[in-house]
This record gives structure tokens, sequence and C-alpha cells, in this order.
């Protein structure tokens, strides 16, 4: 079989960590006790958890010559570096992260810097040299590039993921979601996602306001028909996802872990999740619908574990583990994970 190619079309920050006794609140002033400088951006962080799930991934994405050392680190991971460019304008992306002392949560502002200097003719030359079947997998950190990207996309017949973060208020207005394949998303965004859909329908009511991860999964898999899966992670809580082909609802407990930096957990699942479907997309594609469920179904498992893994240990990028890591504690995961099916 011809080798899948994979490509993040995405950001790349200079990840600022800032270590806080809580998250700042409005009006506050609090001492951070430590502060870090690392490589990140969503784009980047899933390109390295693609390269570290053991399958080829190209990064296409846009840098200042501030930023050479991390495309240089994204190299060393694995990730096929020859589409990032690099703007004589513009600095790299900057995240302003502030990580929580007591709980580990964190908050993080954007300064999208030469991210959002990528232009739509930068990525159609690279998407030339793609061929059907190929697997792109696009954020919403590099401005109105990824909406009108994904057009090209699937005029291409490339199989879309999509993970809308962070989700602006007028992101179904940026991206044509009716064009994406694969919906990853986290509750927070999901909660926001089915509150424009219902505002757009001109619905109203408290359903709109505090609706539940089943409800929302819901209103995304009725607003967007065309989607093959919808997966809404719920951090300790674990995630419950959708494979429309077989009409499955599938609810899985988290993987067990110390938290110490969820920083980069969403980034080392998505990249986990599209690497075991991508690695089996042969029987994906070609086997009965029952077999297309089982590698959905076990990709979700590799994505849960690669996610509990990176919350692990500090950072985002640097914290995402390697593809042996993850395969050592699968076989502890099924033991204890809770796995729910309702057709």
């Amino acid at each position: 079989m011809t080798e899948i190619k994979i490509l993040v079309i995405g950001s790349i920050n200079i990840d600022e960590f800032f270590t806080v006794p809580h998250i700042v609140l409005s009006g506050e002033t609090v001492t951070s006790t430590n502060y870090t400088k690392r490589p990140g951006g969503k784009g980047a962080n899933q390109a390295v958890a693609l390269a570290k799930a053991a399958v080829g991934v190209w990064h296409v994405g846009k840098i200042g010559h501030d930023g050479i050392w991390i495309k240089e680190y994204m190299a060393k991971q694995g990730v096929n570096v020859d589409y990032i460019f690099t703007s004589e304008q513009q600095p790299t992306g900057r995240a302003f992260i502030q990580v929580s002392q007591d709980t580990c949560d964190n908050a993080i502002a954007l300064l999208p810097g030469a991210n959002h200097t990528l232009s739509v003719e930068e990525v159609e030359n690279v998407l030339g040299q793609c061929k059907k079947g190929d697997w792109i997998v696009i954020q919403n950190e590099i401005g109105t590039v990824g909406g009108n990207t994904l057009k090209l996309c699937k005029d291409k017949g490339l199989i879309v993921t999509f993970n809308p973060a962070p989700l602006s208020v007028n992101i179904m207005e940026i991206f044509s979601f009716d064009l994406v394949d694969y919906l990853i998303l986290n509750k927070l965004e999901a909660k926001q996602l089915h509150e424009q859909i219902l505002k757009m329908n001109n619905s109203t009511g408290l359903d709109r306001l505090y609706p539940t991860p089943e409800e929302a999964l819901k209103t995304l898999s009725i607003e967007f028909p065309q989607l093959v899966g919808i997966i809404i992670t719920l951090g300790s809580e674990g995630l419950i996802a959708w494979y429309r082909p077989m009409n499955k609802l599938y609810t899985l407990t988290s993987f067990k872990t110390t938290v110490r930096d969820s920083t980069g957990a969403g980034d080392a699942f998505t990249g986990y999740f599209v690497a075991s479907i991508a690695r089996n997309q042969q029987k994906y594609m070609q086997e009965s619908e029952e077999t297309s469920a089982q590698v959905f179904l076990n990709a979700l498992k590799e994505a849960t574990v690669a996610a509990g893994l990176a919350v692990s240990k500090p950072g985002a990028m640097e914290s995402i583990p390697y593809w042996n890591d993850v395969q050592k504690n699968i076989e502890s995961f099924d033991t204890y994970c809770k796995l729910y099916t309702n057709l």
C-alpha cells in the first residue's frame, strides 16, 4: 500500500509558563514561583505527537527567526519540517500560560505572531503534493487561512480532522464544519459550539446554557451529519465519542495518573488518535464496518493513554509520550478502564 501522508496545518509557538498559586482573577496580581520557556503551539504539539506515535508527519506552518530552535527541535522528534516557512516581518507566536500550583489547571493567552501570516497560496502549494486518502489535521490558531484550507482539502479527497481550539465566537463563519470528517474538542468547546448552533437556529432556553456532554454531542451530530466521528474529551472524567457508521456511542474512563501539567493533553490525544487510525487505514477502509468501529475504539484507547501520560510531566510538546511507552500502558489500562457502548 502507498504510504499515507499526514499533514498538520497549524500553529508553532514559544510557550512561556508561569507557575502561580491559582489562576489569576480579574484585577488580581499574584507572584509567579517559576518561569519556563518551551516549544509549543497546538499544531506543532500535534505534529510531534504524531511523530512520537511512530507515523510519518509533515508540518505546515510559519515562524519568525526567533523560532528556528523550535523547528530544529521538531525535526529531532521526527517531524518533516520542509513546509515550515519563516516570516521576515513577524516574530514566532507566543503562548503565555498560567499553571496553577494547586490544581495543575492552566489558562492561556495567545499572541498569533507569524502564525497568522501563513498564506492560502503556501498551503495550496503543499496540498498539491497530497493524494486522496491522505490526512489533514487542523486547529484554530492560524487565522482565516485555516477555514480557507478545508475546501482545498475536501476537493482533493483528503480526510480532515479538526480540533476547533481555541473556539472563537465566529468559528462557524471561518470554518465549514460540513467539510470535516473527525471533530475532536473538549467539554468547554463542545458546550460553546452547542450554544452557537442553537443560537444560530433561534433556539432558546436553558438547554443552550447548560448542556450535558451527551446533549452537546447530539446537537453536533444532527447539525453536521457528514461527520464520521465526534469526540468530546472530559479531562479526568474520560471522554464521550460517537462513531456514525455503526451509530455507536462510547463512554470511556480516563487513564489513571498523577497530574502535573495538563497543557499538552488535548494535543497528545489528537495526535495519537489520528496516528492510530491512519496506521490501520487499509483495515479501516476496506473491511467491515464492525472492524472499522474496533479500529476507532482502539484509537480512542491509545489516545486516552497518551493524554494521561502527557499530563504526568511538565510542558506540552516535551511531555508527549513515545509510542513504546503508550503500548506498555495499554494492557494495564484495559484491566481497569470502563467502556460503555450504546447503539
